[in-house]
Order: structure tokens, then sequence, then C-alpha cells
């Protein structure tokens, strides 16, 4: 059974709609940013899906030969890194924030040419950095999409972290390294929350920096919908029932004295 919508369409869907401008007008919203929370540094393996649809993406690995640790990047089906060959080796680039994802970045190497983060201490450009990107490239039909994700390894490559990725959701659109879908816009209050875990079936905990005063909390589905609506929240600690929501994706707006907050993204599973 679906859950009742609290507005009309149209007016949901324009709430929605007038949030996105207020909060952005350079459409920051087209980014969809997932932010690992914690950050996650695997034994072997993170399969990565960029986009969220349950469709693993690309695949992070520890690898190597004669007893050298290494990490890999692997794409599925025709998703691709960019990077570059040199010898016999693919090297995927560790980029800095600020850089420029999209078709001008030329040397995009897919699934059938794994690449080489690191290997040892000197091989590769991702041996002990820390905050840097990965640039990834989403092909899903007729669509291509770019992203990236924020790695840190370790001097000796034995070790990988993971903290955070986007893509940019319009096709054929450049994203930059670093840019997520609540650290665009500077005029949006530094004060932001963390959702734990996400995705949730059952229940999730949403946690704020600061202390929060008659806030409100608005769950949007793509579409513009607005499903769920909690208001007066005080404190910085909120704990977040499914009720009779359907699984997919959301979006939560978090406001205080008609001030948007923060924006995240929320998935729930079945």
């Amino acid at each position: 059974m679906k859950t009742k919508i609290t507005f009309p369409k149209k007016v949901a869907l324009l709430f929605c709609l007038l949030t996105i401008f207020n909060v952005n007008s350079k459409l920051y919203s087209q980014i969809i940013y997932t932010d690992i929370i914690p950050d996650a540094t695997p034994n072997a393996s993170y399969y990565l899906d960029l986009n969220n649809d349950a469709i693993v993406d690309f695949l992070i690995y520890y690898g190597g030969g004669a007893g050298i640790a290494g990490v890999m990047c692997a794409p599925y089906n025709d998703n691709a890194y960019a990077g570059e060959f040199i010898g016999a080796a693919y090297f995927p680039w560790a980029f800095s924030a600020s850089k420029s994802i999209c078709d001008t970045l030329v040397t995009w190497f897919d699934s059938s040419k794994p690449g080489t983060l690191a290997m040892g201490t000197n091989i590769g450009y991702w041996p002990g950095v820390t905050n840097k990107y990965l640039a990834l490239k989403l092909i899903v039909g007729t669509n291509t999409y770019y992203g990236w994700a924020r790695l840190d390894l370790l001097a000796t490559s034995s070790s990988f972290t993971i903290k955070d990725y986007a893509y940019q959701s319009t096709p054929n659109t450049c994203i930059q390294t670093g840019q997520s879908i609540s650290g665009i816009n500077e005029s949006i209050d530094k004060q932001t929350f963390s959702i734990f875990p996400n995705p949730f079936s059952s229940s999730t905990t949403i946690k704020t920096i600061g202390k929060l005063k008659n806030a409100s909390l608005t769950i949007c589905n793509s579409y513009g919908q607005t499903f769920k609506e909690l208001k007066n929240i005080s404190g910085n600690t909120l704990t977040l029932t499914r009720d009779n929501l359907p699984s997919g994706l959301y979006f939560i707006w978090l406001t205080e004295e008609n001030k948007t907050i923060a924006v995240e993204k929320l998935m729930i599973i079945d």
C-alpha cells in the first residue's frame, strides 16, 4: 500500500523545487553525493555502486604479485576510470579537489583494463596519499555520467580507506572532484548532519554537529513528493523510523528558522 502524501502533488512538488532553488541557484541538487559513515577500510574488497541502483559499478580491491601489496580498481561492464598506460600497466590518476571530470579526460579505461592504484611503496600515483580522488565514468544504457570517489592509501599499499563518492546525475555533464550535494554552496550553514545506518530498513539515527532548536525535517522522493515531515526538532540526535515508507531513494531537507541547514540522500531498503 502506498504512503498517503501529505500535500497535493502540485503543492509538494512546488515546495521541493522552491527549496532546491533557494538552497542553490547553481542547481547543485543534480550532484548525487554519498557519504560513507563510518569511512570504510575493508579487509579485501569494496564494491562501489556509484549511483546506488543496487548494481556494482567498480571493484576496489587488494591485488599485487611476488609478495608485493597493491590496490587495484576494476570497472564493471562499460564503466571506466581515468588514468594512463605506462609500460605494461594501467595507472588511475590521483586527483586533488576541484579537478573537472568529463570527456576532456580523454584516457578512460574500462573493465578490460583493471588499473593499479598502488603497488608497494613507489608504483602508481596512490601510495601514501590522503584525500585524493579517483575519476570515474558511469555508463547506464545510452547515457554517460561522471563521478568521483575519495580514498586514502597507506604508504605500503597494504590498506585503503574509501570515504565518500558522488556523480553528476545529468548525462554528459562535468563534475569537479570533491563536489557534493551538500558542499558546493558556501552559503549553507556549516552545521550538517550524519545518517547511520544509511541505507536502512526499519530505523536510522540522525545526528547533527550542532544543537537544533525548533527545526524541521522534510523527506521528499526524487519526484518532489513530500512523504514525511517532522517539526519542532530540538537537540542533536533524532531517531527516524521507516513506518510505511516504500523502499527507494529519498532526500532529507533540514531547515531551521526558514534556513536550509543541509540536504542529504536517504536510501530505504527491504
